[in-house]
């Protein structure tokens, strides 16, 4: 990880992320938030298994091209994109394929699925199929921007110059506040992209989200910074700042289309095991802080936040890659979709 000099020992054996997160663990967290209040706690769930064949799991690959994960199905999008990245080109048609309406759950996961998650096509069968009844399902490859950055949209300025100011225009461009550049948010808001499964009535609202985002993008967005977004050089091994904004367009999509949908943030297990005690404290108290309201939380964590990367990466980057805060500029962010995150016990200490 880029802001942990040393890294913990690696896990051996791998595991799956229902051993992350077994069933036992998952009811036990059920059973404390029925000791919460009726508004707090989660919804129960249908207790119907989601079979195999009620999921469809398409992978992006290149033309006549073949997965090699007996669980994914290789995906090709047909001519006549909507101009967007060749990912969300590819979603937005997907989204019209009659056969995946008949699905109870649909996905299409980028390439690098299982090295950027660690999971296999089967590991994510079985997560599901072990927390039915979401309307959406997905996950945060870095867990630990979960800690140390107040929202998604931070962290990319270390390596993308000027990010935060396009993103305010692109968000501007699109008539949406740039709130969400600003405020502090829940860990559940931290998503990896595409790495998302849901149903097709889920995807219709998030695919109908986007398009009329890229619409007004297209509309009044100024000349230079459609030129930076559409027109960029593909580095090797670095995101391009569109595919960066895109993937933080369903943390805006929870934030405003938040009601009757419920999310469930499937733990990576990988990622987790990288995750010292500093970082989950880090990320503990920044969401306590949120779920009670809290500036004092808040302005602790930021504190805290302070003293851990002054040594692990020195006072010199701080001042360079990270936003001062003051108390004035501690707002949270508005409350999000129902979503289960294994990982937020915070969320539980807070209310019981």
């Amino acid at each position: 990880m880029p802001l942990q000099k040393k890294k913990s020992a690696s896990v051996s054996t791998k595991k799956t992320v229902v051993d992350a997160v077994p069933p036992t663990l998952l009811s036990k967290e059920k059973s404390a938030s029925k000791k919460t209040t009726a508004k707090a706690s989660l919804k129960a769930k249908p207790s119907t298994k989601v079979k195999d064949n009620q999921i469809q799991l398409l992978q992006l690959t290149s033309k006549g091209q073949k997965t090699n994960d007996v669980f994914f199905k290789a995906y090709q999008p047909k001519k006549g994109g909507f101009g967007f990245s060749e990912l969300l080109d590819a979603l937005c048609m997907a989204q019209r394929d009659s056969d995946l309406q008949k699905s109870l759950l649909w996905g299409l996961l980028t390439p690098d699925f299982t090295k950027r998650t660690g999971l296999t096509g089967q590991d994510l069968h079985t997560v599901i199929q072990a927390n039915p009844g979401y309307d959406l399902y997905y996950a945060s490859a870095h867990p630990e921007l979960e800690a140390l950055y107040h929202n998604p949209w931070r962290s990319p300025e270390i390596t993308h110059s000027d990010f935060i100011a396009l993103s305010r225009r692109f968000l501007k461009a699109a008539g949406l506040s740039d709130v969400p550049v600003d405020s502090i948010s829940n860990s559940s808001l931290f998503a990896t992209g595409h790495l998302m499964v849901a149903t097709p009535e889920l995807w219709e609202k998030y695919v109908g989200f986007v398009e009329m985002v890229f619409s007004q993008v297209q509309k009044n967005l100024k000349p230079a910074d459609k030129d930076k977004l559409f027109n960029e050089t593909p580095v090797p091994g670095r995101m391009t700042y569109l595919a960066l904004i895109v993937a933080r367009l369903l943390s805006v999509f929870l934030m405003l289309k938040n009601s009757n949908i419920r999310a469930f943030k499937i733990p990576l297990l990988t990622q987790e095991k990288t995750m010292n005690t500093h970082l989950r404290f880090l990320r503990e108290m920044k969401d306590l802080g949120l779920a009670q309201k809290s500036k004092w939380h808040l302005a602790a964590w930021v504190n805290y936040r302070g003293l851990y990367l002054a040594h692990v990466m020195g006072k010199a980057w701080i001042t360079k890659h990270i936003q001062q805060i003051t108390p004035t500029d501690l707002h949270a962010a508005v409350p999000i979709a129902e979503v289960n995150n294994p990982y937020n016990t915070s969320l539980l200490s807070a209310q019981t």
